[in-house]
């Protein structure tokens, strides 16, 4: 899956820097995952910027909104 993003080149190395970790961009995801599947109230998840850092740096979300069931 992971080789099918389009995206693909960003994560690899851009302009002379090391390559995104993406070991944890898809634990970020199997973490979303298993969150929304614990929470069905859950209806609406968007987080924009996600700062993809070098390895072993960390990533980042700047921005989140959860939106739950009757809000």
């Amino acid at each position: 899956m992971r080789s099918s993003v389009r995206a693909r080149a960003l994560f690899e190395r851009v302009r002379g820097k090391p390559p995104a970790d993406e070991e944890e961009l898809v634990e970020l995801l199997l973490r979303l995952s298993q969150l929304l599947s614990d929470h069905p109230e859950i209806v609406e998840l968007d987080f924009n910027p996600f700062l993809a850092g070098y390895r072993g740096e960390g990533s980042c979300v700047l921005d989140m909104r959860v939106r739950l069931v009757g809000a």
